[in-house]
């Protein structure tokens, strides 16, 4: 299972998330950057993903979050936690 650590206070933009999780994920070129397409590749058939949220950043962790939460509703080969 491929996990990905993700600190949000590291981030000011929703755009520096988005490289990150593409790069460290290996997202296709054709990721959109968007939560939508997030929730996309979260919910495909594939590998196992998980995200380990180390830390929040409200506004910004908000909708990243909410993604998360529905992609491992939908997806059972995704899961994430949050770190307290």
């Amino acid at each position: 299972m491929k996990t990905v650590a993700i600190d949000f206070r590291d981030f000011r933009e929703k755009n520096e998330v988005h490289d990150y999780l593409k790069s460290r994920f290996a997202f296709p070129d054709y990721y959109g950057a968007n939560l939508d397409a997030l929730y996309d590749l979260l919910t495909e058939p594939g590998g196992e993903m998980n995200v380990l949220v180390l830390g929040e950043n409200p506004p910004l962790s908000d909708g990243f979050l909410s993604v998360f939460r529905d992609a491992a509703a939908f997806n059972p080969k995704f899961t994430y936690a949050v770190k307290k």
